[in-house]
Order: C-alpha cells, then structure tokens, then sequence
C-alpha cells in the first residue's frame, strides 16, 4: 500500500455532484466537499464528465485558497459527451427538480453511458487536463487518470508518452488508469508513468497478482464501488473490508450526504 500524506483511507466519491439525479444546488455540494476536509476525508475523486463540469467546478470553488493544500484530488479524461448531452447541460436548471420531483434521477444515470463518446487521442487528453485545471481552479491535481480505456487505448505507446509529458509537466503529480476488467488493468502496466490505478473491488483480487509491482513502483490503488458491489454487506461493512486489503491507499464512498460520509467515517 502506497501512503501520501494527504491520502485519506476513506474518500469522496464525486460523479453526482452537478448530475441531472442530484438536486442539490451548488453551494450544498461545495458544503460537502468543506465538511468531507474538517472529518479528515481529503480523497476527493471526480471526472470531466461528472455533471458535465459542475463536479469540477464545486470541488474548485470549496477548495479555493489554502484548502487546496489539504486534499488529493483526482479527476480523469477520456470520455466526452455527445452534442445532444451537452445541449442539455444548458437546460439543467430546468431539468433537475422535474426529475427529482418524479424521482427518475436513476434512469438519468443508467442512460449517461448512451450518450458518452471518447477521445484517447494525446491532444484530447491534453485539452480534458487543462480544461479540469481550470474547472478545479489549480495548476495541478495529484491524480490524473484514464476514465475506463479499453485494453487496447491502455496498452497504446503513444498514451503512455502523453500521460508521462503531462506528469512531468507538472500538470499531475500521479497518472494512470481507471480500470473495468482485467485486460485493462494488464496493459495499464506497460504504462512506465503509472503510479496510480482506480479499481472497483472485484478487480482487486486480479491486482493482488501483481502485489510485488505495485510496491515496486509505488502504485497507490484507489478502490470504487465498495459499498455497490457489496450488497451482502452494510455500508460500514463493506468499507472496512475493504480497507482490511493491505494494497488499499483509499476507499471512494460515493454520497452526497454528509452525514452519511461521517457515519461511515465514524
């Protein structure tokens, strides 16, 4: 397991802030993410995607100033949304309460992989990192990662040179992958810039194989969907288990309660 000291064991899990199913205003999430410092959860996970932007956005403006030096933000590129997707960004203000009001907030969210194309391309990727650096108001984040690649997008030399020109930029202490099977999370190691990989938990037993490596090369493996893929367990279950796994530098627990977030920190 690799430590840094703003690494929180648990994190926050950020793709509703700013989503169509979520109806808090902007200012309760930037209150979430304020809150999720003062309980000492510094991990803060999110995308370019999340919310087409206002994810971003929110945790930019609650770690405006000195706050920023406290948290370990990670956000990821790759995936774009399509011209309809992003017509109806303008149309949020309108939208959200409807859904909330006839709670179909969910069908929202299974559909946002419809309407999500792709860009691996090296100025693409370039382009998400400076556009997530403005949203995020800073010059750099501490993880910049692939948002679920294909094995194929992974194991591209031409990834690995632009994930190792933006870290050594400056633009991203750590780079990598979020993975969702097992081939990618093979070719991601071929990858000599990595040092961080986002994993739900049922790839974690397939990362065990490559224990050694990952200390080799001081990999931090960030774990998601803990508490969904564990419905035989409570949620405060499911993350301690989850962080028995001595390979775990930070568990993502996904709310948008605080008081869930306490709870589980608790």
């Amino acid at each position: 397991m690799t430590r840094e000291p703003n690494l929180s064991r648990i994190g926050l899990g950020a793709s509703r802030m700013g989503s169509f199913n979520n109806p808090q205003p902007l200012h309760e999430s930037i209150r979430l993410v304020r809150g999720a410092l003062d309980l000492g959860v510094t991990t803060i996970d999110t995308s370019n995607i999340y919310g087409q932007g206002d994810s971003e956005r929110a945790i930019g403006a609650a770690l405006a100033g000195g706050a920023r030096l406290g948290a370990f933000v990670i956000t990821k590129g790759g995936r774009l949304f399509s011209a309809k997707a992003r017509l109806l960004a303008w149309l949020k203000p309108v939208i959200r309460p409807m859904l909330a009001a006839r709670a179909q907030g969910g069908a929202v969210s299974s559909r946002r992989a419809e309407v999500l194309g792709a860009d691996w391309s090296p100025a693409a990727l370039t382009r998400s990192l400076e556009g997530s650096l403005r949203r995020l108001r800073t010059d750099a984040v501490d993880g910049f990662i692939l948002h679920s690649p294909p094995a194929d997008v992974a194991a591209d030399p031409a990834i690995g040179e632009v994930l190792a020109t933006l870290k050594a930029a400056g633009k991203a202490r750590h780079v990598g992958l979020s993975c969702d099977d097992q081939a990618t999370l093979e070719a991601g190691f071929a990858i000599a810039a990595l040092t961080i990989l986002e994993l739900p938990v049922d790839l974690l037993a397939a990362a065990a194989l490559h224990a050694d490596e990952i200390r080799r090369r001081g990999i931090i493996v960030i774990a998601r969907e803990v508490i969904r893929m564990r419905p035989d367990l409570t949620p405060a279950e499911a993350v301690r288990d989850c962080l028995g796994d001595q390979q775990i530098g930070s568990a993502l627990v996904g709310t948008t309660r605080l008081a869930h977030l306490a709870q589980l920190v608790g």
